[in-house]
């Protein structure tokens, strides 16, 4: 089972305003009604919904066997607009971490919280860490945008710049099964700019990119702040979306 994260405050929560379902009279509590109401302040955040049953195996297997009873998964995306965002570091008290994730985790937390408080089991996924679940496919299965050459899911306005949190609740959603949106042009900038020829026309090979960054020492922190300092290119690259600063 997946670890349930400390509670957070939340006083909105028990205030959201709740749908009246027309075909029996009785109150209809979507994820969509709380997450929106939730999210009202966060202008550098969305999210998207997902039934689980409409995931593809992998995700769904995920799903059954880690939250039997979830019915709808929330993708929460943070945009990422400062370098200093998404640069690493690794802490004794914390382990591996960075701004945006943070950000990310805490809206997380404010979800999680909000959903509990109508009475909806909600669990966030672990995050990093090897939880057994890609969230980009989570991603896009949801609508969030569409997985592209180098691996990386591509957001229709924010490009690769999207750091992303999967939640698990028991909340039903209205959406329906998407289909992926297309959002990669097929330039072909990052298949020529990957320095370890990992990213192909068709395929990206996942091995020979990690074998590639563990040889130029990545994966150790280094400085006085303990950083990690991951590759870049293929993002940095990619004309899809606003770079950040």
């Amino acid at each position: 089972m997946l670890q349930r994260r400390p509670s957070v405050r939340l006083h909105s929560a028990s205030k959201i305003p709740l749908p009246q379902d027309m075909a029996g009279g009785n109150t209809l509590v979507l994820a969509e009604t709380v997450l929106d109401k939730v999210l009202q302040p966060y202008n550098c955040r969305s999210f998207w919904t997902v039934g689980i049953r409409d995931l593809a195996v992998p995700e769904r297997d995920f799903f059954h066997h880690s939250m039997p009873r979830a019915k709808t998964a929330v993708v929460v995306g943070h945009h990422v607009t400062t370098r200093e965002e998404w640069k690493w570091y690794v802490s004794a008290s914390r382990g591996a971490h960075c701004a945006a994730d943070d950000h990310a985790r805490n809206v997380s937390l404010h979800l999680e919280e909000a959903l509990l408080r109508q009475g909806f089991p909600t669990e966030i996924v672990p995050y990093p860490g090897e939880s057994g679940l890609q969230l980009r496919f989570v991603a896009q299965s949801a609508g969030a945008g569409e997985i592209a050459k180098n691996a990386f899911l591509l957001h229709p306005q924010w490009g690769p710049w999207i750091h992303l949190r999967v939640l698990a609740t028991q909340a039903l959603t209205k959406n329906k099964p998407r289909r992926v949106i297309s959002v990669c042009n097929n330039c072909g900038a990052c298949v020529s700019a990957c320095p370890a020829g990992a990213i192909e026309d068709d395929t990206f090979n996942g091995l020979k990119c990690r074998q590639f960054r563990k040889a130029r020492g990545e994966y150790h922190p280094v400085g006085p702040k303990r950083e990690l300092r991951y590759c870049e290119i293929c993002a940095d690259i990619c004309p899809i979306g606003s770079k950040p600063d």
